[in-house]
């Protein structure tokens, strides 16, 4: 016996039509992006984003009171239009994370359907603005009239929606810049990615910068191209005081080794200068070969490298030491005359009136003499109403696992 399928668009709509419908605004997304390109410095900021949102408030209660006795109201807040609105948006999000998210100068396929900055794209709005329409439609639906045992679904999807209403909303107003601090001067201009410079409500003086470093490793490299030479694992081995270690053919010993040098003759001494540089006396003996002794060095922006060769092929030489950890010793100063003494460290901002302060990068050319320190200055005035949607899905998730676990533990007495 054979089943009866239901035409398309015949009432009531299922999910073939959910389907339907966001795959069809992802298509003239994607054609509006062919016909009109969308600009990656084009944004809406503060106070026309606000406008927009209480307009948009606006229209879907309006939407609301037109539709709210027909079909189409119980298909917009049905299950099926909101799996297909939430699956076209996680293809879009799967292709984000497929394609690098940044600008590109060359004109191919992914710079023309925007593919490559999908957050700023019309099938991305398209997405958005739909599943907005869709969750506010299932909240009303779900809490008008409003039921106490309903508001852990209605808690859940209204922290969606204000997440993905703020995000939207929010980006425009987001500022993310650059700030280059030298030590002992003060600034207060940042830079975005195109080099423009902003005036900031705060300056930043540079105290001090600091690098805490590992120590340098010993490698070998092929003496014709200078490339790693690695048969054997593992291919470096950080420097030790009295170390003696097999690296690769060679077994080679640390006779003296100083954190801070520079040479003198025919050798290295301790040295606490601007530019001094790590370097190491080695013994290196194989079973084919006579014993070598020599020093090598990693120099510095004002001192030279030195290795020593093994034989006509390789070298043995010395690497640049790698960051431990850096910071950077600042005062700021805010228009209210305040100041503060903080301390930038990776992964460790500092906040001030509103601006979140990252330690970025220094001048790797000059190492742990640096007195570049590169900052991050960051301004979301939205992130607040993200964490409130963020706290209020997982409360009404919370309280849903909750409930359901105990209407089960009430079934089986």
């Amino acid at each position: 016996m054979s089943k009866t399928t239901k035409p398309l668009w015949q009432k009531p709509w299922g999910y073939a039509e959910s389907f339907l419908i966001a795959f069809g605004l992802l298509f003239i997304g994607f054609l509006l992006e062919l016909s009109i390109q969308t600009s990656s410095g084009a944004s809406i900021r503060y106070p026309m984003n606000l406008i927009l949102g209480a307009v948009f408030l606006v229209l879907i209660l309006v939407f609301y009171r037109l539709i709210r006795k027909s079909n189409l109201y119980l298909f917009l807040s049905g299950i099926p239009a909101s799996i297909g609105a939430i699956s076209v948006l996680t293809l879009l999000v799967i292709i984000m994370g497929i394609t690098p998210q940044v600008p590109m100068q060359e004109d191919n396929f992914i710079t023309t359907l925007s593919l490559n900055q999908l957050t700023t794209s019309w099938p991305f709005l398209f997405i958005n603005f739909y599943l907005l329409v869709i969750l506010a439609l299932v909240i009303i639906r779900k809490g008008l009239p409003f039921k106490w045992k309903n508001w852990g679904f209605v808690c859940s999807h209204l922290g969606l929606w204000i997440t993905i209403f703020a995000a939207g909303l929010g980006s425009g107003d987001l500022m993310r810049l650059k700030m280059d601090l030298h030590e002992n001067k003060t600034e207060w201009k940042a830079y975005d990615d195109k080099g423009n410079y902003y005036e900031l409500p705060l300056a930043i003086k540079l105290n001090d910068f600091i690098i805490d470093e590992f120590n340098p490793k010993l490698a070998v490299v092929e003496n014709e191209t200078g490339k790693l030479y690695e048969p054997t694992k593992p291919s470096m081995i950080m420097i030790e005081k009295d170390l003696t270690a097999q690296l690769h053919d060679w077994s080679v010993t640390i006779d003296e080794f100083l954190p801070l040098s520079g040479r003198a003759g025919d050798r290295y001494h301790p040295l606490h200068d601007f530019g001094a540089a790590p370097a190491a006396k080695v013994s290196i003996s194989t079973n084919s070969s006579e014993n070598l002794t020599g020093w090598i060095s990693c120099g510095s922006f004002n001192r030279p490298h030195e290795s020593l060769k093994l034989n006509d092929n390789y070298s043995l030489l010395m690497t640049v030491p790698e960051p431990k950890k850096f910071s950077s010793e600042v005062t700021i100063y805010t228009p209210d005359g305040k100041k503060e003494d903080k301390v930038l460290e990776v992964n460790k901002p500092q906040t001030v009136n509103g601006w979140k302060i990252y330690q970025l990068s220094y001048d790797e050319k000059m190492g742990k003499y640096s007195t570049l320190s590169v900052v991050e200055v960051v301004k979301d005035p939205w992130q607040i109403y993200v964490y409130i949607g963020i706290f209020m899905m997982m409360i009404g998730a919370v309280y849903m696992f909750w409930r359901g676990n105990k209407v089960t533990i009430n079934s089986e007495q």
